[in-house]
């Protein structure tokens, strides 16, 4: 079960960040004419990536330690072995650095140009 919930959400967190530079296509192109450099884009990119995975993990450990108190006091079994969180942690950055480097690439060829114009 935990591997088909990861497994949704590594899918919809990488679908939305790539929806979230697409959409903002507009605003890249703006600073890309200003003169900002690819690297920076790039490192804009990745910079809201890392966060996204930061405040993800975080919350996703705090709910499943929640969850688990809850279900301790119901009188279910629960157990959290010691490499859970290192697992989920190494999921998620993986799936970061995947979905990072897809969105990234319509940024950095893209031309300001063309968005300007409407396509």
């Amino acid at each position: 079960m935990l591997m088909l919930a990861m497994t949704m959400g590594f899918g919809v967190t990488g679908v939305m960040l790539y929806m979230f530079t697409y959409e903002h296509q507009s605003q890249y192109a703006v600073l890309k004419a200003l003169g900002t450099p690819s690297g920076t884009l790039t490192a804009m990119v990745l910079a809201q990536a890392a966060m996204c995975a930061l405040l993800g993990t975080g919350m996703g450990l705090g709910l499943c330690g929640l969850a688990g108190e809850v279900v301790l006091r119901l009188g279910f079994p629960f157990r959290m072995m010691w490499f859970t969180p290192l697992a989920g942690l190494l999921g998620v950055v993986v799936v970061s650095v995947v979905a990072a480097l897809i969105s990234v690439r319509p940024v950095v060829k893209l031309q300001p140009a063309v968005v300007f114009a409407g396509r």
